[in-house]
């Protein structure tokens, strides 16, 4: 019989689209208040604000070129639409009594799956089409017609449904169960974005050295198409000298196109999975068979590695800390997510006689990982490439003091020399590696009364210093090491050890050097140096600028300095050497402005350099300038430190004294 034969059935079609009108005509009125209204509400409020006499065409333009920009929030809303309408089309899989009544029906199954699954795309569609129409004849009835970006609009819509509906419409075809068919196409929305960043968060925390892969990164976010939208859907724009609109380029058409070729791929094989589906799995949570252990494995996974290490970090300190607390924990997790799935599989709670051999051998799997990452298999721990194997490396993320423009500055070297002492840090950090793993705690201080009788009230004794490390490879590959380091001031006293061949390095003159007087600014006018300095009879700090006619004099005194290991000198610790050599007086050196849009090393128009005990040419240079007299003095930050415990001292006596007086003036 002819409708037999047929792959798309008008009837049934009109049938569903009747059925669920109140669906699509939401989606279709949300985005008629969001774009054609929206223009039109905005042209009257111009008028009603400028009383009937402005010319609204600026603005106009202005919103119908930023059309597109409604599609980064409208992902959201496509995402759950298209979730919407493949339960409303295929809803029928999910009861027996539907089911049978719809395969009933003189159509083949290509017939069913081809109207329903048009009957859904049309929900989407075709009010977006009106929407389109409509705003079209709302801009030519204003005369702020924007083709380019209402096309762009509509076509993203397109590719958008496209994909989410496709995505639903394959998700809907694994199950049988109404319920599970949101969860699982919100789960695999977002699954592979979660899981990189738990087994990162695992690996960060228990593989010393470990940051991230760049590509593990990447295919999370591609496998998460919600993500990936939000952050590549958005309009880049740009405005004249007067401040009006000039363009708005919309970006990420393209990954719009590859995803709609996705969710057709996608439909492709729905259709084959639908042609082979048991009607009898109606109310089966996967009613594919080889997708049961994919479901039952990855539940235990996932439930292994989220919940475990909610678990780990939840209880903290009060257990002992290591992968071998954590391994207990998701082998815990790893076997209720086992058994949970085990339940919704075989819609029983009783499964544990007839499952536990899986559980076990998923168990093993777990402790073999475990085992692996923490007794270094691979030998990712302890791997340090030789020197001539690298063409360059950078530092980064090193924070020291004193804490001026040096702080924080990445090092970027190709020198063999530095490569090579950069080397042996890497080395000494993995040889040290056993005190190192784990490190978070932020440090200890202590009192200490120097030689000359200054009380110190904070002299820092152990702290912690972070340090990115990235190796360029003669093979041309690279070689990232991520390390949280334990310092203390033994180890600065030991040349040998990972802080003061950091440290070391850290104070090399060409190294401050750089950080101080960057390329970028070679070339820059110097138009101001200001020294921030005590005012002795005022008792108060103040800016006093360096004569124009010493700060040449000055530049070069400081560079001088810095070669010779006076000025600059880095410190990993709020130690004694530190706070005795490092005054709290910085030099501001202001630049010339430049054009920030248009140039590629912008760094701002100034920055900071802290003074040093030991830089003797350029303190010469600014008593010679006048800047620095008997009145105006710098203070180490030795010496700030007295004057503000002597300070607190002296206000404490005097409160304590007053106590100690009102009872005595009470009974007087």
């Amino acid at each position: 019989m002819r409708s037999g034969t047929s792959c798309f059935n008008g009837t049934l079609y009109r049938k569903t689209m009747a059925r669920f009108w109140p669906l699509w005509a939401l989606y279709g009125l949300f985005w008629m208040f969001a774009i054609p209204l929206n223009l039109m509400n905005r042209y009257f409020n111009y008028l009603r604000w400028t009383g009937g006499t402005g010319t609204p065409q600026d603005l106009l333009l202005d919103l119908a070129q930023s059309i597109p920009e409604y599609l980064a929030p409208g992902v959201w809303l496509a995402a759950l639409m298209g979730l919407l309408c493949a339960m409303a089309c295929f809803g029928y899989l999910y009861n027996n009594r539907s089911a049978c009544m719809m395969h009933a029906l003189p159509l083949r199954r290509e017939g069913l799956f081809l109207t329903n699954y048009l009957s859904g795309l049309s929900f989407m569609l075709l009010p977006s089409l009106v929407v389109f129409f409509c705003t079209l004849l709302a801009e030519l009835a204003k005369g702020c017609l924007n083709i380019g970006a209402l096309c762009m609009w509509l076509a993203m819509q397109v590719l958008l449904t496209l994909f989410f509906y496709s995505f639903a419409v394959f998700c809907a075809m694994f199950t049988g169960h109404i319920l599970a068919l949101p969860a699982f196409y919100g789960i695999l929305s977002v699954l592979a974005v979660v899981m990189v960043q738990l087994v990162n968060e695992v690996l960060r925390a228990f593989v010393f050295g470990y940051r991230y892969v760049d590509t593990l990164n990447t295919l999370g976010t591609w496998l998460s198409p919600v993500i990936l939208f939000l952050e590549k859907l958005r309009v880049d724009r740009a405005w004249d000298t007067d401040g009006n609109l000039e363009r708005a380029v919309f970006q990420g058409l393209g990954y719009g196109l590859i995803y709609a070729l996705i969710g057709a791929a996608l439909a492709a094989v729905a259709l084959v999975l639908y042609r082979r589906r048991h009607l009898e799995g109606a109310g089966d949570v996967v009613t594919v068979r080889w997708v049961r252990p994919i479901f039952k494995y990855g539940m235990a996974f996932c439930f292994a590695l989220a919940l475990g290490l909610f678990l780990y970090q939840f209880f903290g300190y009060n257990l002992p800390q290591g992968a071998w607390t954590l391994l207990c924990f998701m082998v815990l997790c790893g076997a209720v997510g086992y058994f949970a799935a085990e339940m919704l599989l075989k819609k029983s709670f009783w499964v544990f006689l007839d499952s536990w051999k899986g559980c076990v051998a998923f168990s093993a799997c777990l402790v073999v990982l475990i085992a692996g990452m923490e007794l270094d298999v691979t030998g990712f721990e302890r791997r340090v490439p030789e020197a001539g194997q690298v063409t360059a490396v950078r530092i980064r993320n090193v924070s020291s003091a004193p804490y001026d423009r040096g702080d924080g500055r990445e090092i970027h070297t190709a020198d063999p020399e530095l490569i090579r002492a950069i080397t042996e840090l890497h080395q000494s950090i993995v040889d040290e590696r056993a005190r190192h793993e784990g490190t978070t705690f932020g440090g200890s201080y202590e009192t200490r009364t120097l030689a000359d009788g200054t009380y110190l009230e904070s002299v820092q004794t152990e702290g912690i210093v972070s340090l990115l490390l990235t190796y360029e490879l003669a093979g041309g590959g690279t070689l990232t090491r991520d390390y949280t380091l334990d310092v203390t001031e033994e180890d600065l006293q030991d040349p040998d050890s990972a802080a003061a061949r950091l440290t070391a390095i850290l104070n090399q003159p060409e190294v401050i050097l750089n950080a101080y007087f960057p390329q970028s600014y070679e070339g820059r006018q110097i138009t101001n140096i200001r020294l921030n300095l005590m005012d002795m009879e005022t008792g108060e700090y103040d800016n006093y600028p360096v004569p124009a006619g010493f700060r040449e004099d000055l530049v070069a005194a400081i560079k001088a300095d810095i070669q010779a290991g006076r000025l600059g000198q880095r410190y990993l610790l709020d130690d004694e050497a530190r706070l005795t050599n490092c005054y709290v007086n910085d030099l501001f050196i202001e630049y010339a402005p430049v054009d920030r849009e248009n140039s590629a090393e912008y760094e701002g128009d100034g920055y900071r350099i802290t003074l040093q005990v030991s830089a003797v040419e350029t303190l010469e240079c600014l008593r010679e300038a006048g800047v620095l007299d008997e009145t105006h003095i710098l203070e180490t930050q030795a010496e700030h430190q007295q004057t503000e415990w002597l300070e607190r001292r002296a206000e404490e006596l005097f409160w304590e004294e007053n106590m100690r007086m009102a009872p005595a003036a009470a009974e007087q």
